[in-house]
């Protein structure tokens, strides 16, 4: 049984075959001033092929436990970068151990052969350890499945909120970087036109209204396609948007990446699903999908670092999806579908 303080079961698999693989470069170094042992080259082979299982069960659960956490902001490239050593590292055990298995059936391991493999034993340390700093620096630096880091974060969105309505901020909040923060307030609707680029719609009605005590946008749609972009060109973006779509027939997307409306990426609330992929040159790439709720508020989010891509409700992952990364771009949200769309907050961040 898992502890319901852990979300996942990676921290219990992954140590072991860190420790195992470890003990087995130390081990092939023993066996090069004591080659007659024959246990040892034994003890060394089943180190080597325990610990490459280990790290295809460590993979696994580490592909797995990244949708049970919530990352934001820096640590979103740090877990990109982290996923991407592992595979390497996977990769890289998965064909010296073979080649350790192949040099051990046939007894080639004598002479200068042991020596030399040796050497990328070593790089596969190296690897290893680089790979397992990154997961440490997830957990100490950027608190990632800490418990009381997700509270404190929630508690300081409140405040935030709380400060945007004090303050009467009626436009998005755009920052140096190029990222923009819009937490709604009375007067956004007079500042649509004035802070966005929008294209398609010809007549856009828009209105502020109050809801469970809180201001939100209104926008009232027609079947016509429309884009609101706003913001300089990011490239890793970690985006969000609080909306409620219970009176919308239709598809809500939030956009980065956007060059033109023939070129961007998004993430697409249709029906009952959470869709996730690239528009190239006019032409509709859906690269996954999950299932959802659109029933009253939700906050979605998207995050892009490089080849990774993540769309998340209410903090829990619905599609994580790998493509070649686009050109940078612009950010923002686009819908096309009839009745009405709520909006409390929206929010792209720089990486």
């Amino acid at each position: 049984m898992i502890p319901d303080w852990i979300p996942n079961i990676h921290p219990f698999i992954v140590h072991f075959p860190i420790a195992l693989l470890v003990v087995a470069v130390l081990f092939d170094l023993a066996r090069l001033w004591f080659r007659e042992q024959s246990w040892l080259q034994n003890a060394v082979i089943a180190l080597y092929s325990t610990g490459t299982i280990g790290l295809v069960a460590a993979f696994w659960s580490g592909r797995q436990a990244v949708e049970t956490v919530s990352v934001t902001g820096s640590a979103v490239p740090v877990v990109t970068s982290h996923e991407d050593w592992a595979l390497y590292t996977l990769i890289f055990f998965g064909l010296f151990t073979t080649v350790r298995l192949w040099t051990w059936w046939k007894v080639l391991e004598k002479g200068w052969v042991l020596p030399v493999l040796i050497l990328p034993a070593l790089i596969g340390t190296g690897m290893l350890w680089h790979t397992g700093e990154l997961g440490a620096k997830l957990v100490y630096k950027h608190g990632v499945a800490v418990g009381e880091i997700d509270r404190l974060g929630q508690q300081i969105e409140e405040l935030e909120q709380r400060l945007a309505e004090f303050r009467e901020e009626v436009g998005p909040e755009v920052h140096e970087d190029g990222s923009w923060t819009w937490r709604i307030g009375a007067g956004a609707d007079q500042a649509v036109a004035e802070s966005f680029t929008i294209e398609g719609a010809n007549d856009l009605q828009v209105s502020t209204g109050r809801d469970d005590g809180r201001t939100h946008l209104e926008f009232t749609t027609t079947d016509e396609k429309s884009f609101l972009i706003t913001g300089s060109d990011l490239s890793a973006i970690d985006g969000r948007a609080e909306v409620n779509l219970s009176d919308f027939d239709g598809d809500f997307l939030l956009i980065h990446h956007y060059i033109d409306s023939e070129n961007y990426q998004y993430i697409r609330i249709s029906g009952s699903e959470l869709q996730q992929g690239q528009m190239i040159n006019g032409s509709d790439n859906v690269l996954g999908s999950g299932s959802i709720s659109r029933v009253g508020w939700s906050t979605f989010r998207v995050t892009a670092s490089g080849q990774h891509f993540y769309g998340y409700q209410n903090g829990n992952t619905i599609v994580h999806t790998h493509d070649d990364e686009m050109e940078s771009g612009k950010t923002g949200i686009a819908f096309t579908g009839t009745g009405n769309i709520k909006i409390r907050l929206i929010e792209f961040g720089a990486l």
